[in-house]
């Protein structure tokens, strides 16, 4: 039987991993707008390319820690393990963030998203929530 706690964390996994895909989407789009702006008001081509292929390599980026994020609340509500360890290092990852982001300006929202990431880590570090992934 699946732990509530990983349920959670996998939906949790879910909305970010909407809100990624919806940023991804909408800034592909922003850059190729842009690039038509910058196009009627500027003959320079470089430019152009430059503003489009900004926005699109930083929306694929979106798209890419979207698929991340899905593959891991899959794994999670499957219980398979690699979706357990996938889940530990990309919480790890946007842990490290928010701790970056805490020591350049320590807001509500920093403190919040470091705290949930580490809660995240600890959570399916305990024996008995490994224990569940283990198939036994």
């Amino acid at each position: 039987m699946r732990p509530i706690g990983v349920t959670i964390i996998a939906i949790w996994s879910w909305l970010w991993a909407s809100l990624f895909a919806l940023v991804g989407l909408m800034l592909i789009g922003v850059g190729h707008l842009s690039a038509r702006l910058v196009a009627t008001v500027a003959s320079d081509s470089l430019v152009e390319r430059l503003v489009s292929g900004v926005g699109k390599a930083l929306g694929i980026g979106g798209l890419i820690v979207a698929v991340m994020f899905v593959a891991a609340g899959i794994g999670l509500w499957a219980l398979k393990n690699w979706g357990r360890t996938l889940t530990v290092a990309l919480a790890g990852i946007w842990l490290l963030f928010g701790l970056l982001g805490l020591a350049r300006h320590a807001g509500t929202w920093h403190l919040t998203r470091t705290l949930v990431d580490l809660a995240i880590v600890v959570y399916l570090m305990l024996p008995d929530v490994k224990r569940s992934f283990s198939g036994a």
